[in-house]
C-alpha cells in the first residue's frame, strides 16, 4: 500500500485490480464536492460514479439548493482523470435538473429539484442511534448555564461583559496596523508560533509593565491567551490542586466560579465591603485557603 500526500487532497493507492481515489468533502476556489469513490476499473462508466456521487449527496442533503460546486476542470483536476467523464456527468445532472449554470457564476446545485426526489435522512444520522435522556457528564465538566438570560445581558450597557469599550478603540491605527502586516506577510507566518505566544508582543507587555505598572519582569515570563477563562483554568491547573480552597469575592466573577469547579477547588465565598473583599471575613472563614481571587 503506497500513501501519497498531494497538495490539497489525499490519494489512497491500492495495488490490485481496482484503484480508488477517495477524495473527501472539502471547500476548493470554485465550489463543494462530495465525497466521490473513483474505481477505474470498476463495472460503472466513470462518468455514472460522478453522477452517482453528485446524485446521492443532493439527496442527502449534504449538498443544498444553491451550493456551488466545482468547474469540470477543477473537479477532473482533483479526481486525476480526464474532463469529459466530468462534463457527461454534470450534462446528465443539468439535464435531469440537479445542476443549474448561470453566466458568470459557475454551476449549482439547482433551487427547484425534480419532483421526484424525495430526501432522506443524513447517512450519519440513520446509521447513529440517539439515547433520549441526559447522559452522564463528566466530573470535570461545568454545569449549563443560560448566558443569554442573565440579567445584565438584555440591556448592555458600561457593564457589557467581554466587550471593549467601542467609543475609546483606536480604530483608524488598528485598521492601519493590519494592513501593514497583511501586506508584509511572509512564509513564516504560515508556520506555528511560539507556544507561550508571540516573542515581539511579549517583549512589548513586559516593557509596559515595567514603566507604567512597576512590575519587574522580562518577555520569558509572560505567556499571552486567549482570553481572561484560559488565563484563570491555567493557573488553577499549575498552582491548585483538586480540593484545595479558594476565596471568591461574593458576589463576584461567576465565570472564574466555574474554573474552579472544573478543577475540583472548593470555593470559599468572601462578602466585600467598599474596599473589596474583605480579609477578616476570608480569614474567619478559611484560614488555609491557597488563593484568593480579587
Amino acid at each position: 500500500m503506497n500513501l501519497q500526500v498531494v497538495s490539497c487532497y489525499s490519494r489512497l493507492t491500492v495495488n490490485s485490480y481496482y484503484h480508488y481515489d477517495f477524495v473527501e468533502m472539502k471547500k476548493t476556489a470554485t465550489g463543494i464536492s462530495p465525497i466521490i469513490v473513483i474505481a477505474r476499473r470498476g463495472p460503472q462508466a466513470l462518468h455514472r460514479q460522478i453522477y452517482d456521487s453528485y446524485r446521492a449527496a443532493i439527496v442527502d442533503r449534504s449538498l443544498r439548493a444553491g451550493q456551488r460546486v466545482p468547474s469540470t476542470r477543477v473537479q477532473a483536476l482533483e479526481l486525476g482523470i480526464s474532463r469529459i467523464p466530468v462534463l457527461t456527468a454534470y450534462a446528465q445532472l443539468q439535464a435531469e435538473g440537479y445542476f443549474e449554470s448561470r453566466v458568470g457564476s459557475g454551476t449549482v446545485v439547482s433551487r427547484s429539484l425534480p419532483d421526484q426526489v424525495t430526501f432522506s435522512e443524513p447517512r450519519r444520522a440513520q446509521s447513529t442511534k440517539v439515547q433520549a435522556g441526559s447522559r452522564r457528564l463528566a466530573k470535570r465538566s461545568p454545569s449549563p448555564f443560560p448566558v443569554e438570560s442573565l440579567p445584565w445581558r438584555r440591556g448592555w450597557g458600561a457593564f457589557g461583559v467581554s466587550q471593549v469599550a467601542f467609543g475609546h478603540f483606536p480604530f483608524q491605527v488598528w485598521n492601519a496596523l493590519v494592513a501593514r502586516h497583511c501586506r508584509n506577510a511572509y512564509a513564516k507566518s504560515l508556520d506555528y508560533g511560539d507556544a507561550m505566544g508571540s516573542k515581539d508582543l511579549r517583549g512589548a507587555i513586559a516593557a509596559y509593565l515595567r514603566t507604567a505598572r512597576g512590575v519587574r519582569c522580562e518577555a520569558q515570563q509572560v505567556m499571552v491567551v486567549s482570553g481572561s477563562q484560559q488565563a484563570l483554568d491555567i493557573s488553577a491547573r499549575v498552582f491548585l490542586d483538586p480540593g484545595s480552597r479558594v476565596w471568591m469575592e461574593e458576589p463576584g466573577y461567576r465565570f472564574a466560579r466555574n474554573v474552579f469547579a472544573i478543577n475540583g477547588c472548593q470555593i470559599v465565598p468572601v462578602p466585600v465591603d467598599g474596599e473589596g473583599l474583605d480579609v477578616a471575613a476570608g480569614i474567619k472563614r478559611c484560614r488555609t485557603a491557597r488563593a484568593a481571587l480579587v
